[in-house]
């Protein structure tokens, strides 16, 4: 199951790859009169999800590069934020996938199709919400959890989970959560220091974590991808580098990311935490 979810999310991840690429050169004249050099694009992207792959927000980072680097406008941001995801979070969540063992199926099906209902929520409503205060919001929801995170490992003693699944009562408060979730992400607010903290309070193991932050930063954008895309309110430079450059990052990123020990893993998860708590309340 846990394979055969890998290989549909990729297979998904190559579709929409196809698509961003067809609709850059459906449209040329649009595409080179676009704000920001492409060229700075490309390594910029293979950096940001080089980076992603252990766990740190491609929102956060991508929102960072439309920053400095003037693409993006304000109004195109969350759709270029949710389209650049969609092939290198693809490769990603199916690398993180192949190995066996990582996390039960119970977990990656009822966590996954509750974001998915929540991102379907989303798209209808990004449109016709201001996501500041939401982003405050979640930034202090954020901070609690981080403080009761550490709090349960100096309880602990540092000691690493090693579970790969949750018991019911534990996976029914994971998928009413993904699904408000879910639907906050549609919005460009990055979720995967949220799920990390949810995953690690549930007690999943560091590995078991990662894998399921990275798999639901695939599936949400995935489920809300087609929506954004037809609507062309997005940035198709970035989105064109995300899908190559950024589809060769997140393959060294992966194999870097599973190299690292449970308890480096955690100290990650942590440090990802933090950063997306500043970028929140930016």
């Amino acid at each position: 199951m846990q394979r055969i979810l890998g290989a549909v999310i990729l297979a998904a991840g190559i579709i929409y790859g196809i698509l961003i690429v067809y609709m850059a050169l459906k449209d040329k004249e649009k595409f080179r009169s676009e704000r920001g050099s492409f060229l700075l694009l490309l390594p910029a992207e293979a950096l940001v999800f080089f980076i992603g792959s252990s766990g740190i927000s491609d929102y956060v980072m991508n929102t960072i590069v439309a920053r400095r680097l003037k693409t993006a406008e304000d109004k195109q941001l969350p759709g270029t934020l949710v389209v650049s995801n969609l092939v290198p979070g693809a490769i990603i969540a199916f690398s993180l996938l192949r190995s066996e063992g990582v996390v039960h199926w119970t977990v990656l099906v009822f966590c996954g199709l509750s974001a998915m209902i929540g991102t379907l929520a989303g798209v209808r409503l990004v449109r016709r919400f201001e996501g500041t205060a939401i982003r405050k919001i979640m930034a202090v929801a954020l901070m609690f959890s981080m403080v009761a995170l550490i709090v349960r490992m100096i309880v602990s003693k540092g000691a690493m989970s090693d579970a790969i699944s949750l018991t019911t009562p534990r996976l029914v408060i994971a998928v009413v959560i993904l699904f408000f979730t879910g639907l906050l992400n549609m919005f460009g607010i990055p979720m995967k220091a949220t799920w990390t903290a949810i995953f690690l309070m549930l007690g999943l193991s560091p590995l078991s974590t990662l894998t399921m932050s990275l798999v639901l930063g695939s599936v949400s954008p995935l489920t809300g991808g087609y929506a954004m895309i037809r609507s062309g309110n997005y940035h198709q430079k970035t989105a064109v580098a995300a899908a190559t450059a950024g589809a060769f990052g997140a393959v060294l990123g992966v194999v870097f990311a599973l190299s690292l020990s449970p308890l480096v893993l955690n100290i990650v998860l942590i440090g990802v935490m933090i950063v997306a708590i500043v970028s929140l309340l930016k």
